[in-house]
């Protein structure tokens, strides 16, 4: 029906982490090498992923596996900021903020514990109740009505002088607890850059966090911690802090392929019309299976979209132009299935697509300022630059505009926090990183012709210069920038 269109439930939603959890487990894609990431043998384990890939979603979906396989484990969804601050630590050093980044972690478990003590009588059981009794995480009980609790006052713990012996204690009293009462901990934090900016502090802080949570998952019995960055910023945290090197094992690169895309995408349409209209025959849902991928495809699709000179399957026009970017492609989605409602059509067709590219074009623009502007706060300057101008550069041409309109100008470009100003080549390569421009690869038909950074990250390096090598702004931005 041609209200399906317009269903919020059909394409899920946009962030992750509000996403209904019966509806991501209809839909979420287990890939193999993303498996030790809910392995309850792994007591840590960090995503890393640019926006949108959608490392929250993994982080919600690690968490309902967890809570499927043992409903006695105590499960915590937080964001960074529901952390405690950290302006207490006032001398900027690493240990200092990793020790701050201890104590928060663990009073914040503490508080959720406290939720899960129906009756405490054990010292440390009445110490976790009062300590969220006094910071607002749990209301007062009977035993705490009745009891002065004059054994231990836990606002000692929570001291904001934040001395060594106030984080040993709350590490003590949490290694206790979880070890004595054989009991479970799963930590998720999310959105830890949320606020990042490009400062030595900032990145102090942000660094320290993942630090803390290494030393704590590996030295409390029973704590497993979950945690989430974006690619950009830790790149930028690494050349920053070498002691970061020794979390990279426990790190997870979150990527989808074509393909990849193609099932999340037919997964959600399937699960969808499975659940509204069950009496509808489509078979087992088998997304290799090709006759079956066509009748799940075409009961919202008309037919094949059109790529250039040829048609494609669906799923493959959408992978390009979300970059590979689950949360781009179902605003695409959305954008172009609100067209076809509009327009009173029952199924997205190619000149849907077509017209939701300027708006949808906008939301990336918006997307790629907030995502890389600590990493250049010229950006917008460096896009600018293309607007109105040709959708293809040879390499050659397309270093000489930077050359032409940036260096010979006078204007100076600072990439990643380096303090020395960026070549003509540097730019190049900072803007092929970020995924404004691709390769234009005709014989890898694999992405429809285009390669982008993830492909080969190796392209536009002053050893690997090819003059002959055509790029071209990517589709998603052409639009809103009016390229020709």
């Amino acid at each position: 029906m041609k209200e399906d269109l317009i269903n919020p439930y059909l394409f899920g939603n946009e962030a992750g982490e509000d996403e209904d959890k019966q509806r991501l487990s209809d839909y979420y894609l287990e890939k193999e090498k993303n498996k030790a990431f809910y392995d309850r043998k792994r007591k840590i384990g960090f995503v890393r992923a640019r926006k949108g890939v959608g490392k929250s979603a993994l982080l919600n979906y690690t968490a309902l596996k967890v809570e499927e396989e043992n409903k006695k484990d105590i499960i915590i969804n937080i964001k960074a900021s529901e952390l405690i601050a950290l302006s207490e630590c006032n001398d900027y050093q690493p240990l200092q903020y990793t020790n701050c980044w201890q104590q928060r972690i663990c009073l914040r478990i503490l508080n959720e514990i406290a939720k899960k003590i129906k009756f405490a009588v054990s010292d440390d059981s009445m110490k976790i109740i009062e300590n969220a009794e006094i910071m607002g995480y749990k209301g007062k009980n009977i035993v705490s009505a009745l009891s002065d609790r004059i054994s231990i006052n836990l606002e000692k713990i929570i001291d904001k002088k934040n001395n060594d012996s106030n984080i040993i204690n709350g590490y003590e009293l949490l290694k206790r607890y979880v070890s004595d009462n054989n009991q479970q901990v799963w930590l998720f934090v999310d959105d830890i850059d949320a606020t990042f900016v490009n400062s030595n502090q900032n990145k102090i802080v942000v660094g320290t966090f993942f630090t803390a949570c290494r030393y704590l998952a590996n030295s409390v019995n029973g704590l497993n911690i979950r945690a989430s960055v974006r690619t950009d910023v830790w790149t930028m945290l690494r050349n920053f802090d070498e002691a970061l090197d020794k979390c990279e094992q426990y790190m997870l690169d979150l990527s989808w392929s074509t393909k990849d895309t193609g099932e999340i995408l037919y997964n959600k349409i399937y699960t969808f019309f499975k659940m509204k209209y069950p009496q509808t025959n489509l078979g087992d849902k088998d997304f290799k299976n090709q006759e079956s991928q066509n009748k799940v495809y075409n009961l919202l699709f008309k037919g094949q979209l059109q790529w250039g000179h040829e048609k494609v399957a669906p799923y493959r026009a959408i992978h390009i132009l979300s970059a590979g970017r689950p949360r781009w492609a179902v605003q695409l989605c959305k954008l172009a299935a609100d067209d076809a409602y509009a327009k009173q059509k029952e199924k997205i067709t190619t000149g849907n697509i077509n017209f939701a590219m300027t708006e949808y074009g906008r939301y990336r623009m918006a997307d790629l300022y907030k995502e890389h502007n600590h990493q250049c706060e010229t950006l917008e300057q460096l896009i600018e630059m293309f607007r109105n101008g040709p959708r293809y550069y040879k390499t050659e041409e397309l270093v000489a505009i930077v050359e032409e309109r940036i260096i010979k100008q006078g204007k100076e470009i600072y990439i990643d926090g380096s303090s020395k100003a960026s070549s003509a080549l540097q730019i190049c390569k900072f803007l092929y990183r970020i995924g404004f421009i691709t390769l234009r690869n005709d014989q890898y038909n694999k992405a429809l012709g285009l390669t982008r950074y993830e492909d080969d990250p190796y392209l536009f390096s002053e050893y690997n210069i090819d003059e002959n090598q055509l790029w071209e702004i990517h589709p998603a931005y052409r639009s809103i920038l009016k390229i020709r």
